[in-house]
This record gives C-alpha cells, sequence and structure tokens, in this order.
C-alpha cells in the first residue's frame, strides 16, 4: 500500500514538558472526541489521528494548543523526564527549566533540527544523550551534553560542561541555538558540526565567548 492510501489528518497539540492538568487533559481529549478524532498516540509528542486526510469541521475551535510542527527545521519541543513533580530521584528542580526553555525557544527557525531534553538526574529518562542538547541535572549544578542523536547515524553527546543555575542553563541553550542560526545546515546535526569544528572550540564558544574561527565550515548536505 502505497504511503498516500493511508494519510491520516493528524493533531498534535503543543504541551509545554508534556504536563498537562487532569481537567485540562479531559478538556482536550473531550473537544478532539467531539470533532470526530478516533485514536491518540501518547509517548513522545501527544498526536491525535482522524480516519481521513481532510481537516474536520470545528477544528481551529477545538484545536486551542498550537500545533507541534514536524518539519525538519527548527526547534522541537524539550523531552523531559518524569521530574520532581513525579519521580523522587531528581537532584535539582528541572520542570519550571524545561518549561521556561520550551517558552523561549520552541519553533525557533532553524535550517537544522535541534532536539533538547532535560533529565532530572543521572538516569537520563528523557534520553539527554541522544540529544543535540542534553541537560542533566546534579547536585551541584547542570551537566550539558552537546551533539547527540539517535537515527540512521547515531552520536553520543559530548560534555559541554556544568553551569550552576537555571539561568545559566537558559542562556546557554541561547547560545548554541544562536550558533546554530549562523552554521546550521539542513541535514547537519549539531554533532556532526561539533565533530568538524572540534568540542574544544565549540566549548570556548559557547561557554567562554571566544570568537568562531575564520574559516568557513565546510559541511556537506547529507540525509540523515
Amino acid at each position: 500500500m502505497s504511503r498516500s492510501a493511508i494519510k491520516k489528518f493528524k493533531y498534535s497539540p503543543f504541551i509545554s514538558a508534556g504536563v498537562i492538568s487532569v481537567d485540562d487533559l479531559l478538556t482536550l481529549v473531550e473537544s478532539m472526541k467531539k470533532i470526530g478524532a478516533k485514536n491518540v498516540k501518547l509517548t513522545g509528542e501527544t498526536v491525535f489521528v482522524w480516519e481521513g486526510t481532510e481537516k474536520p469541521e470545528g477544528f481551529e475551535k477545538a484545536a486551542v494548543y498550537q500545533a507541534n510542527q514536524f518539519k525538519f527545521g527548527g526547534v522541537r519541543p524539550v523531552k523531559m523526564c518524569s521530574a520532581e513533580t513525579f519521580c523522587a530521584n531528581n537532584k535539582l528542580p528541572v520542570l519550571d527549566l524545561a518549561m521556561k526553555i520550551d517558552e523561549l525557544y520552541h519553533n525557533t527557525h532553524l535550517e537544522m533540527k535541534m532536539l533538547i531534553a532535560v533529565a532530572g538526574c543521572r538516569r537520563s529518562c528523557s534520553e539527554p544523550s541522544t540529544k543535540d542538547v542534553g541537560i542533566i541535572a546534579h547536585p551541584d549544578g547542570y551537566q550539558i551534553l552537546v551533539g547527540g542523536a539517535a537515527g540512521f547515524k547515531p552520536m553520543v553527546g559530548q560534555n559541554l560542561g556544568m553551569v550552576a543555575t537555571e539561568q545559566e542553563v537558559i542562556d546557554t541553550v541561547g547560545r548554541i541555538i544562536e550558533f546554530c542560526k549562523v552554521h546550521g545546515r539542513r541535514s547537519a546535526r549539531l554533532g556532526r558540526i561539533i565533530n568538524k569544528l572540534g568540542l574544544e572550540t565549540f566549548r570556548a564558544h559557547i561557554m567562554d565567548g571566544a570568537p568562531m574561527p575564520d574559516e568557513v565550515l565546510d559541511i556537506a548536505d547529507e540525509e540523515e
């Protein structure tokens, strides 16, 4: 069967850090049910699915949450572990941190795809080492990993360093995103760019404000 024959209309509501109140969840489910949603995918991004390919009547009124975008480029929703609301293992609070990162950077336009994950401890339930930017809470601060990826060409995130506060995490993520705005290439994940540039050069630029080398990064587009 061809891919076009099984296409269905889908709606993935943006729920920051994947956390929603029971009342809001009930309201969302009831509104989707009223306009004909037949199935819902719950792991990762929540996705409601309709039988046909056409947008259902009343969708704009019912879809009160911004829709997640699945096109290649841009900053995706933050992946988060169970955090302090649901788990006793967290070393520092991370729920508000994940939501702040989402609020500031979600859907930021980039040529490349950027995945961010936050974990409350080294158990790493949100798999930060397989994301472009991973944040792991330790008792004395937040470790930042960069350059991870899953998919056809998996890479393990490299240690960028430790920062002490939530604001330093947010600022560091912002600097990484600004770097990617300038040097990002379609289908070139951050890990490939760092491997080309060198981790120490990347670290000096992001963490210490060192200028980038004059040489232009020559990274050919490759299908991921």
